[in-house]
């Protein structure tokens, strides 16, 4: 007799570890979203497959990097908690994209991602910021720790003013920027990241006269489009390791 309530607990266990399972797989709206990711991870509707009515299904909305919840608008461009961090970042980081404060130590996750803490511990651990520019991809990748959070294309120097090669670090910040020279002159250029200073300083910055990203089109600095720069501009720090190659 004392064999039948083990008998039981393995039956029960057989049938309800099967069921959650399926339960964790189900896509009742046909949107390539399972229902557990649109309603804990996403905050989608699990019912309905396209939640901002913009004519395109969440899971597209998804895989592309635009917000499934905010028509037109990309998920670096969101920040449903008001918490400074942008979703794609929640998303990469695997914070609350509802919650503000995912590690319950009463900062909010962006400010803990701009002065470079852990938005996932309460303890107060620092993590790594680096910057990678590959000359050859014209190629910028920036990572937070392990966590790659955006890569674009990039314009470096070109090949009689090449942008100096090594390991840097962003040693200043600057909003604005006049630069000028022999043949150009763009005032009032945004989010200058200065990282060495050899003849000339060089900086990675937003650059509005161009849109050739991937082509070689500066005097030695990293030219970004300013839909890029600004996000790495607020991320970056002083000190934040800058790699190029």
């Amino acid at each position: 007799m004392r064999l039948l309530p083990k008998l039981i607990i393995l039956l029960s266990i057989l049938i309800i570890v099967p069921w959650l399972a399926v339960q964790a797989a189900t896509d009742a709206d046909g949107d390539g979203l399972t229902d557990d990711d649109e309603i804990n991870i996403f905050f989608t509707d699990p019912t309905v497959a396209d939640t901002d009515g913009d004519g395109f299904s969440d899971g597209q909305e998804i895989a592309q990097e635009y917000s499934p919840r905010q028509a037109g608008k990309r998920l670096i461009e969101v920040d449903s908690d008001d918490d400074y961090l942008n979703d794609a970042w929640e998303l990469i980081m695997e914070t609350g994209l509802m919650d503000p404060d995912s590690d319950g130590d009463l900062y909010l996750d962006g400010t803990e991602v701009a002065a470079g803490f852990d938005p996932r511990n309460p303890k107060p651990v620092q993590l790594e910021k680096r910057i990678e520019v590959n000359l050859k991809e014209q190629r910028l990748t920036y990572f937070f720790d392990d966590k790659k959070l955006d890569s674009f294309l990039i314009s470096g120097g070109i090949a009689s003013l090449p942008t100096p090669k090594g390991e840097f670090k962003v040693m200043k910040k600057f909003p604005l920027k006049h630069y000028r020279g022999p043949g150009y002159d763009y005032p009032n250029t945004k989010w200058n990241l200065l990282f060495t200073i050899k003849q000339y300083g060089y900086y990675i910055h937003g650059a509005y006269w161009h849109n050739n990203f991937g082509r070689p089109m500066s005097h030695g600095c990293v030219n970004v489009a300013y839909k890029d720069m600004e996000h790495l501009y607020w991320w970056a720090q002083t000190n934040t390791e800058v790699l190029i190659y």
